[in-house]
């Protein structure tokens, strides 16, 4: 890496800054990258410093919806304000590293990792939020996919993602797999749309959404069903979300685990997210 590090105080002169250097890599808390390019990893051109900029590391609520700046730190996202709104990710955002990472990991950083310890991605994946992105050309916005970071194109910056508030239950669950790495799993529940989203994360790069499985427990919440979701109703969708998940490319005991982990992850936040 050379010596450049591009300091913008707004947001503009940070689009600005990105048109004239792409290759730059925007970094603000840097608990992600500033290990990996002190480690050799990487070796960016520049880096764009974003802590300056204010209006990244703020969150509003506007009608139905939370938009949360990029620069919003794991910290704030577990705040007691932000998780009356949207409870799964603040649970997961307590659960991430250690104090001092969840001061400084940012929201943004984390949807741009690409990485198994994503554990912001698989809740807006199942919320299906948008992600808002900002470059020279404009403003785009796209749905949260699983893979946000991939959708990115040269020369864009994320400044927030547009989380909808649904007042139904919503649950992060995390487990170890292996040495180092946790499965996660995020279920939300659409009351408006009497639907039931979940993404699963931590096998692979990235979220999966179990849409099979999804489809199913949904049907069960239907009341001309007249089927109330029960205990095993909870285990069968476990399974199913189990059995979703794509092949993967480790050796078959290690999936095997995966799958059963995943299983008792899905089980139990259906059993959770419907208790009552």
């Amino acid at each position: 890496m050379n010596d450049a590090i591009l300091l913008p105080h707004s947001l503009d002169e940070a689009v600005d800054a990105l048109a004239r250097e792409p290759a730059a890599l925007p970094v603000a808390g840097g608990t992600d990258l500033m290990p990996r390019v002190n480690a050799g990893m990487l070796r960016p051109r520049a880096l764009l410093g974003l802590a300056g900029i204010g209006e990244l590391r703020q969150w509003q609520f506007e009608g139905r919806h939370a938009l949360i700046g990029a620069c919003v730190t794991w910290a704030r996202l577990a705040g007691p304000d932000l998780a009356a709104l949207v409870p799964a990710l603040a649970t997961a955002a307590r659960q991430v590293g250690t104090p001092q990472i969840r001061m400084m990991g940012t929201l943004g950083g984390n949807l741009v990792a690409r990485t198994r310890e994503a554990d912001a991605v698989p809740v807006l994946a199942a919320l299906e939020a948008t992600v808002l992105v900002r470059s020279a050309g404009g403003v785009r916005e796209f749905v949260c996919d699983g893979e946000p970071g991939a959708q990115l194109r040269a020369g864009e910056l994320i400044t927030g993602v547009r989380v909808p508030v649904l007042h139904g239950p919503q649950e992060f669950l995390k487990a170890r797999v292996s040495a180092g790495f946790h499965a996660t799993l995020a279920l939300v529940v659409d009351p408006g749309a009497r639907t039931v989203r979940c993404a699963v994360g931590g096998i692979r790069p990235g979220a999966e959404r179990p849409t099979a499985a999804e489809r199913w427990l949904s049907g069960r919440l239907d009341p001309a069903s007249g089927h109330p979701v029960d205990a095993r109703d909870a285990a069968t969708f476990g399974a199913m979300v189990a059995d979703g998940l794509s092949a993967g490319d480790g050796p078959r005991p290690a999936r095997a685990h995966e799958q059963r982990v995943v299983a008792a992850l899905a089980r139990r936040a259906a059993e959770r997210a419907f208790a009552a």
